[in-house]
């Protein structure tokens, strides 16, 4: 039998402190399962916080199951917290090769660290110090993977004091040793790639972008985070003509786990404000390699193949592990109709 709670009429903007946080935090966890790590699953209860909150207006109480009450309590905050969230995963993307303190974290989210650790746990599906240990981890195994730098310096360069202890680590996360990973991947070098050439190298500004972040399959969280995008441009009437389209790929999905993937799905809209999943990230500028890749989304991983198997070992260049490769769209009216006509440009930072 479900119990049900007599509730008051809450104020019309509640202090914040009055909201508990274990309602908030059991509520992210029940949209976490339900939705893969996505907060999307909050959306469907918004509209009935609000049924509920106007009759509890009117009438001054109303009954309804006490775990209902959990969840609409939580809503009327959920969206900040996610703002606070999302700027702390942009902070951590940017100073991955730092030393980053919980108590740094909590500060930049405005909590406590004993908050901050629980609520970013709900959210995000991993403590904080295993989510900061997996991405350095799974950027020493790019390294491994696709340079001849020493395991001593990727060790180094992960922030671990002895090769030891980067071996231990490595081998806890990825299964096997740090030199049995480079020779097992070296093998799959050995597919011959046709060489691939950059239309040019440049320098480019700072880019200020608005981007919702999807977690998952890149066969299927790319388009997920754009339809929550494209919600977005239309709520806030935005000329879509006018606007630059770009996708981040933060991860190599020969390297991590496929329901760990990062995807942004991200636009270029001076003077915009971003709101509920909508985060704001910079993607810096400096000196860049610019290819072309015509055709279907499907098939970029092979340009991608071939700029890092092919062209960069060629080169003289030096890749930049600071900044993200990124990519932008054109002619997308064909995305649907002709895949074939895309046309893709991919960036790839240099030192």
């Amino acid at each position: 039998m479900i119990k049900l709670t007599q509730v008051r009429a809450p104020p019309l903007n509640p202090p914040r402190e009055q909201v508990p946080l274990e309602p908030l935090l059991f509520f992210s966890c029940v949209c976490r399962k339900k939705t893969k790590g996505s907060p999307e699953g909050l959306a469907p209860l918004a509209g009935l916080r609000n049924y509920f909150f106007a009759k509890l207006r009117k009438n001054g109480t109303v009954e309804y199951p006490s775990v209902l009450v959990r969840y609409l309590l939580a809503m009327s905050i959920e969206e900040d917290i996610i703002k606070r969230i999302i700027k702390v995963l942009v902070y951590i993307d940017q100073r991955l090769d730092e030393e980053i303190s919980l108590e740094e974290l909590a500060r930049k989210a405005c909590y406590s660290p004993y908050h901050f650790h629980r609520v970013f746990f709900a959210i995000v599906g991993e403590t904080v110090h295993k989510y900061v240990r997996r991405l350095k981890l799974e950027r020493a195994a790019g390294k491994l993977r696709y340079t001849s730098l020493p395991v001593t310096e990727i060790a180094l360069d992960a922030n671990y004091e002895t090769p030891s202890a980067f071996a231990k680590a490595f081998k806890q996360s990825m299964g096997t040793s740090p030199e049995r990973y480079r020779f097992d991947n070296a093998l799959k070098k050995l597919k011959e790639y046709p060489m691939i050439h950059p239309d040019a190298i440049q320098k480019i500004d700072d880019l200020e972008l608005l981007f919702i972040r999807s977690v998952g399959d890149y066969s299927k969280s790319p388009s997920e985070a754009w339809i929550k995008l494209h919600k977005f441009i239309e709520e806030n009437s935005l000329d879509s003509k006018k606007l630059r389209y770009f996708g981040i790929s933060h991860d190599d999905p020969n390297i991590t786990p496929e329901g760990k993937l990062r995807y942004d799905a991200a636009i270029l809209a001076p003077g915009v404000k971003e709101r509920g999943e909508v985060g704001r990230e910079i993607l810096q500028g400096g000196k860049y390699a610019v290819f072309t890749h015509k055709g279907p989304y499907s098939t970029l991983e092979e340009s991608f193949n071939r700029i890092f198997l092919k062209w960069l070992p060629a080169s003289k260049e030096t890749f930049d592990e600071t900044r993200r490769c990124f990519t932008e769209y054109f002619h997308l009216e064909f995305v649907k109709t002709n895949p074939e006509k895309l046309v893709t440009k991919i960036f790839i930072p240099l030192l």
